[in-house]
């Protein structure tokens, strides 16, 4: 893979990073600032050292945004925790029947 492609790759998943941004598309740490703008007065966003100066090529995103797709991905994970949990249950049910079944056999001896 040439290095441009292998760039271009990096910022498309650092552009599609869900929750909270960690890093810039640029690479660079992240900041949270407040919005000193009439249409967003004291709303919060996270943004690379750049800002939007220079188009999309730097991280802009609103803390809010950011928040609420946490808890999604949260929600998610815990979906599949309680099915992982529901399964394991499962299992040690048939394990505790298959040991009371082998106790049984080995009372008969």
């Amino acid at each position: 893979m040439s290095p441009v492609n292998s760039t271009s790759n990096s910022r498309d998943r650092l552009a599609k990073q869900s929750g909270i941004p960690r890093r810039c598309n640029c690479g660079e740490e992240v900041g949270r600032f407040t919005s000193k703008t009439v249409k967003n007065l004291g709303r919060l966003f996270h943004s690379g050292p750049m800002g939007s100066e220079k188009g999309k090529t730097h991280l802009f995103k609103w803390t809010d945004k950011s928040v609420v797709e946490e808890i999604e991905d949260f929600q998610d994970l815990f979906d599949v925790l309680l099915i992982d949990n529901s399964e394991f249950q499962k299992s040690m049910r048939a394990c505790e029947t298959i040991l009371k079944r082998h106790e049984s056999r080995i009372e008969k001896m």
